[in-house]
């Protein structure tokens, strides 16, 4: 049905793959730097908020 031996169709091919990828990427780095999309914290605490005590294990 499609011509994917003709070498001019590959890569003609190739190259709208790689522009579709270059916009993600172009996009997702936008919403990244602008700060809009939720960013994910890597470590075992969560995050405690300025208002909020410190917390301790007293141990009994």
């Amino acid at each position: 049905m499609f011509p994917y031996n003709d070498p001019q169709t590959m890569l003609d091919l190739h190259h709208q793959r790689a522009g579709e990828l270059s916009r993600r990427a172009t996009d997702a780095r936008r919403v990244r730097e602008a700060g809009v999309g939720r960013s994910r914290r890597f470590g075992r605490w969560p995050r405690r908020r300025a208002e909020q005590p410190a917390r301790a294990v007293v141990a009994a």
